[in-house]
């Protein structure tokens, strides 16, 4: 199995220089692909690049997540690794591998706890690129305000209320720049305490990868009904 080394002064500069990417509120926005996969970032997730690439996981899962060699998880849409949380499920599953008669997954059972860590965050980018990507070129339908209304109340009600710090948005906005906000808000001010900016961009990332169609048709609808 290749191994992952320490991070020294080297590969911290090549990590820094593959800086190309910038995070836009809760959008990611991708450097091009390169020998070594997709670019990240931060220097942590560029380590995580680098546990994925050496250890070979491109070779079946892609370097966007999209590849399926002989029967691999297209992990952009895997349930599992939309139930992982800092590694815990893809975690286990890497350590463990996963035999098949047709095909196998190695098992990674030497991976230390930061880089099965870095590993799954770097996943998670990953598939945040991709959900956003594809939600933004999907078909735009007219969705149910109530149905929204449902999903707003257990996902976005925390932080946001359409008669608080939403209000407005369906008079400032058409329907394709709120699902443009929708998926990726811009930087909030200045004056929004940097921990919440932090847990909010979070949870707007998790949202990300686990939104389907539907989900972002209905939220906008009711995004588009009550924040007039």
């Amino acid at each position: 199995m290749s191994r992952v080394l320490p991070a020294g002064p080297g590969l911290a500069l090549v990590a820094l220089l593959a800086l190309l990417p910038v995070v836009i509120g809760a959008q990611v926005v991708p450097g091009k692909p390169d020998a070594g996969g997709m670019p990240a970032p931060t220097v942590a997730l560029e380590r995580g690049r680098a546990v994925y690439v050496l250890n070979t996981c491109h070779f079946c899962h892609g370097v966007d997540l999209t590849k399926a060699t002989m029967g691999a998880a297209v992990l952009l849409h895997s349930p599992l690794v939309g139930a992982d949380e800092n590694g815990n499920v893809i975690g286990a599953v890497v350590r463990a591998g996963i035999p098949n008669l047709q095909t196998s997954m190695p098992a990674y059972p030497d991976l230390t706890n930061q880089e099965v860590e870095e590993l799954a965050a770097y996943i998670h980018y990953l598939r945040q690129l991709g959900r956003h990507k594809e939600l933004m070129g999907a078909s735009v339908a007219a969705g149910d305000a109530a149905a929204g209304r449902t999903y707003f109340a257990a996902n976005c009600a925390s932080c946001h209320a359409v008669t608080g710090n939403l209000k407005g948005l369906a008079t400032n906005y058409d329907a394709a720049t709120l699902r443009a906000r929708v998926l990726g808000p811009p930087p909030p001010a200045a004056s929004v305490d940097a921990g919440a900016i932090a847990a909010g961009r979070r949870q707007h990332l998790t949202l990300l990868e686990k939104y389907s169609d539907d989900d972002v048709n209905i939220l906008v609808a009711y995004l588009q009904e009550a924040t007039k």
